[in-house]
Parts: structure tokens; sequence; C-alpha cells
């Protein structure tokens, strides 16, 4: 009996941890809640979607999105220091079929005159560099009609190898576990 409970409950832990329910913390970060930053891809739309929350994730994959990258970065669960940290956005426009992940007031203001509608809060991230942040950069496909938020060395060579034009730091993030 107490090796099934063991087993069951490793299960359990493993689940969660593939799933992405639970993040790993980096050492700077104890008693910090957070929760990865998620690329997911859908190839009809050609759309990069960035996922955090647990509506997130059914959204995507709901609408079709094949998972990307894991751990493209960590984002706070809730704000930790409300002065120096801003809420990360998501945005989706069904005209174009492209959501968005902002934090800037300039990119706030972008997807509404873009006719791109607020689908919630994500999480929190930092205005200004800190110790052991890394940028959360905007991308832009004219073409594809698709903007794409990285922060890993592989997010941000993705975006420059399909021809993604940078825009801006949306703010920082805890780069993604090391694999």
């Amino acid at each position: 009996m107490v090796r099934t409970r063991s087993l069951l409950a490793l299960g359990a832990a493993l689940l969660a941890v593939s799933s992405g329910a639970v993040a790993a913390q980096p050492a700077h970060a104890v008693n910090e809640r957070f929760a990865n930053l998620v690329t997911y891809y859908h190839w009809d739309r050609e759309d990069n979607f960035s996922a955090v929350t647990h509506l997130d994730h059914a959204a995507g994959r709901g609408e079709g999105y094949q998972w990307i990258r894991m751990y493209e970065a960590l984002v706070h669960m809730d704000p930790v220091d409300s002065g120096r940290q801003r809420p990360l956005i998501l945005f989706y426009n069904s005209a174009r079929g492209d959501y968005m992940s902002t934090a800037t007031d300039e990119g706030i203001a972008s997807a509404l005159s873009a006719g791109y509608v607020r689908k919630g809060v994500q999480g929190y991230i930092w205005k200004d560099h800190r110790p052991g942040t890394v940028p959360l950069h905007q991308y832009w496909n004219q073409e594809r009609e698709d903007n794409f938020a990285a922060a890993s060395p592989e997010g941000i060579a993705s975006a420059q190898s399909a021809d993604y034009q940078w825009v801006r730091i949306e703010g920082y993030v805890s780069p993604g576990p090391e694999r």
C-alpha cells in the first residue's frame, strides 16, 4: 500500500512537471510562485502563441496549436513588487487569428488599435532589468501578421530565422530552467 501511494505521488509529480503546471524556480527566487511561458505554434495560421495559465494552454490545444518550446521563460503568477512589475496581458485578434502577449503601454495601445481583444493577465514581469533576468522581446512578422514574444536564445533565433522584426522589449523575465 505504501509503495502504491509512493508510485501514485511520483506519477502525479511527473505529470505536473511535464504539463508545465509546476515551474522550476531559479536560485534567486526562493518562495516566489512562477509559471512557464510556453511557446505554441499553429501551422495553418502561422501564429506563435505564448501560453502561461491553464486557460491559455487549454485554448491553444483546443484551437490546434502545437507545443514548440516548454521553457521560453518564467513569469511571476502574482506581483511581488507592484511598483516594479507590470502585468503580461494576452490579446487576441480574430480577423488575423493572432495571439499577442504584451506588457508595455505601447504594446497595449498597439493591440487595441489593431482590433485585438484583451483575454486576460498571464502573469507579471519586471519593468526594468534585475539580476538574473533576461529581456522578453516582442517580434512582428508583417507577412504572417503574427506577434511573437521570445526570451530564450532558441526563441530569439527562431524569430530571426523566420524574418520576424524586433519591435521592443516588453519587460524582463527569469530565464527558463537549464536543460
